[in-house]
Parts: structure tokens; C-alpha cells; sequence
């Protein structure tokens, strides 16, 4: 028996003693995330090898980008000759690896601590082999809960909240009904028969302009972890990097199907309840939620803007393309399609967003200022 058909019969039998009826979360955490069978405990999902790309696959900007915020923040703190640096949802390990090999472009101390968080026992283990290659002393937890509260930290983490699991719903008579997941003769979508007693936080006014059927996601996740997150960091910075939207845009009456989807393959895929563990599910980030629940737990928010942006004002980037431009070969003209692909409107540099949030009394970095659309996602 396939470890495919282990997992789909063990959700399967969930199901049954759910009563028919299993929310969608329940269905994403196991095809992510259960024990030797999800999707995460497989072995290349990242890549050109794997299901899909990501930002450090794609040449050093991202490294260099968080490089340079690592130093602002660094710079924030007060220069601390002793800091730590922690990555939770590191993936590969190779976004970590890479920040530490170029940190020392940056003037500053290298850290006297580095953390990974992660969920993955699978990924773990594929981190240790590559920081013991790299000759990088890590330290690793399992989550966030395993740290007691530290001084100056500098928290990153790219495309980690949309991995969350998410609960579904759609409208019927202005009301939210739960979207799970039921068995006939495979995976269905299935529909509670009452509404939602503890539905999406979402402004009134965006759930009055919904149409009827209108279906959609929101992201429960957000809330336990920023409450992890701001019970770690004493005094610091968190740098997230992510896809998303403003609440106000991600709940737009023409969104009628949310955001919901699976990658296969280097295919983006609209069936997210087939293949549970072959294929990762993914949602976009409400920006505006998650800057609501930092708030509520501690962390203030500074600063939410578009990649491309963040990655065009980074001073180490534009040295990097500074440098390429006076050394036209083959392979600086792969790493220049790479950046564009990166900071272009029409790559990945509107979609992705830098959100940086801080404990109390700390400060954005200045060279980023006039780019903050932090009211956009501020307003509800």
C-alpha cells in the first residue's frame, strides 16, 4: 500500500468519525503536515526538482534583500555586539545558508545565535545535512513554543503563513457556512447544514457586497502565531515575506472562489482534494488580519509594501546589478532575468509583500519609507 493511499484511507476514516463531515483545515494539516505521509515529510518538493520554485531558487536577491534588513534592524537594536538570528519555515535551508555566507558584507557582527523553527521532522533533517555541509551551527526547534523569550532578535520567514491551514466557507442568505470536505467515492467538498457560529473577522462592510454563493477562505493560524511569535521576541524584528492582500482586496465581490489552490508538479492546480500529500495547498495571506493579530498580541506593525519594490531600494541588490552590468556573460545575464522575474509587477514583485512588525519603541528602516502602504492594510 502506497503512502498516498495510507494517508487518503486514514483521512478517509477521520471523516467517518467526524460524521460525514470534516472541516478543511483538518483535511490540509494532514495532507501537509501528518507524520511520515504528508506532503512536507516527502523528500524534493522544492525546485526544479520538486512541485515548484521559490525566491531563493532564484538567484541571491532575496538573500541580499533580507541582508540588508538584517543590518537596519541590527542598526535599530542599538548594534548589539551579541544577536540572534531565527527562520522559522526555513523549506530547503538554503535562504538561511546563503543570508549567513553574505552577512559579512554587511559590516555587521555575525549572530551569536541561529534558530530554525520547524514543523517538518523531513525537513529537519534535509536542514542539518546542508547546514553541516555549509559548516553552519544551527540550532533547531519543532515550533516556536519550544523558545522561551529572547533579546534582540531579527525573525524572517518567507511564503510560511500561506502553508497555514485554512478554514472554507460560502454565503448563503448573508450568512457563512463551513466548507470540509466529505467521502464519495473520493474526496468532495461538503457544506455544513448551520452557519457559521465563529466565522471569518471580516469588515461588514466587504460582507455586504458579496454575492450569493460567494465562497472564499480565511486563515485561523495567523492569531496562535503571532501570539508564539510576540512571546519570543522580548525586544526585536519580524520579517516576513509572503503572497497576499489587504483584507479589502482579498475579499473583493469578484473574488468569487478565493484564493484556495495546489501546486503539482510546477502546475498551478484548482482540485486542492486531490492527491492529499503528493501535491502542497496553498492560500493567500489577509495582510490586514494578520496585522490586527500582531497588534493584539504585542507586535507593532511598521511597514507592508510589494517585493519589487522592497528588493529595488535594497542597497546590496543594486550593487549586485551594478556589478552584472559591467560583467555581461552568460551567467549574469541568467541572474538579471532572474532579478526581473523577482522585482517586476509582472514576476513575483507586486504579489509577494514585505511585512515588518517590531516590539514597541522600534523603527522601519528609513530607506523604505516612501514606499509603506501600511494604511492600505491598516484601514480594517
Amino acid at each position: 500500500m502506497s503512502e498516498q493511499s495510507i494517508l487518503e484511507e486514514l483521512i478517509r476514516q477521520r471523516i467517518d468519525r467526524a460524521g460525514g463531515f470534516l472541516p478543511f483545515d483538518r483535511f490540509m494539516e494532514a495532507a501537509l503536515y501528518e507524520p511520515g505521509l504528508g506532503y512536507y515529510e516527502r523528500g524534493a518538493i522544492f525546485g526544479a526538482e520538486g512541485d515548484f520554485v521559490t525566491a531563493p531558487d532564484l538567484g541571491p536577491w532575496l538573500k541580499l534583500g533580507f541582508c540588508d534588513l538584517l543590518r537596519q534592524g541590527w542598526q535599530a537594536l542599538g548594534e548589539p555586539s551579541e544577536w540572534i538570528l531565527l527562520e522559522q519555515g526555513g523549506g530547503s535551508g538554503r535562504l538561511l545558508t546563503s543570508i549567513l555566507e553574505s552577512l559579512p558584507q554587511t559590516g555587521m557582527p555575525m549572530p551569536a545565535r541561529v534558530i530554525e523553527v520547524e514543523t517538518s521532522e523531513q525537513l529537519r533533517m534535509r536542514q542539518r545535512e546542508l547546514f553541516g555541509q555549509a559548516g553552519t551551527a544551527v540550532e533547531h526547534v519543532a515550533a516556536l513554543s519550544d523558545l522561551p523569550a529572547l533579546e534582540n532578535v531579527l525573525a524572517i520567514s518567507n511564503e510560511l503563513p500561506d502553508a497555514f491551514p485554512v478554514r472554507c466557507f460560502t454565503m448563503r442568505s448573508g450568512s457563512p457556512y463551513e466548507r470540509g470536505v466529505a467521502f464519495e467515492r473520493g474526496f468532495v467538498w461538503a457544506t455544513a447544514d448551520e452557519a457559521l457560529a465563529d466565522g471569518p473577522a471580516i469588515d461588514p462592510d466587504i460582507r455586504a457586497a458579496w454575492p450569493e454563493g460567494y465562497t472564499s477562505e480565511w486563515n485561523p493560524g495567523l492569531d496562535s502565531w503571532q501570539q508564539q511569535l510576540a512571546a519570543v521576541i522580548r525586544r526585536g524584528f519580524s520579517f516576513c515575506v509572503d503572497y497576499g492582500y489587504s483584507q479589502r482586496e482579498y475579499y473583493r465581490p469578484n473574488r468569487e472562489q478565493g484564493t484556495l489552490l495546489a501546486h503539482y508538479r510546477h502546475q498551478v492546480v484548482d482540485e486542492v482534494l486531490l492527491r492529499p500529500g503528493e501535491q502542497d495547498i496553498t492560500a493567500h495571506i489577509d495582510f490586514s488580519a494578520l496585522c490586527r493579530a500582531g497588534r493584539l498580541h504585542g507586535l507593532q506593525p511598521l511597514l507592508w509594501m510589494p517585493q519589487g519594490a522592497w528588493l529595488a531600494q535594497s542597497p546590496l541588490v543594486q550593487q549586485t546589478i551594478r556589478h552584472l552590468a559591467r560583467h555581461p556573460d552568460s551567467a549574469s545575464m541568467k541572474q538579471m532575468a532572474e532579478a526581473r522575474r523577482m522585482l517586476l509587477p509582472f514576476g513575483m514583485g507586486e504579489m509577494f509583500k514585505l511585512f515588518i512588525q517590531a516590539t514597541p519603541g522600534l523603527d522601519a528602516p528609513d530607506f523604505l519609507a516612501r514606499f509603506n502602504r501600511l494604511p492600505d492594510i491598516d484601514e480594517v
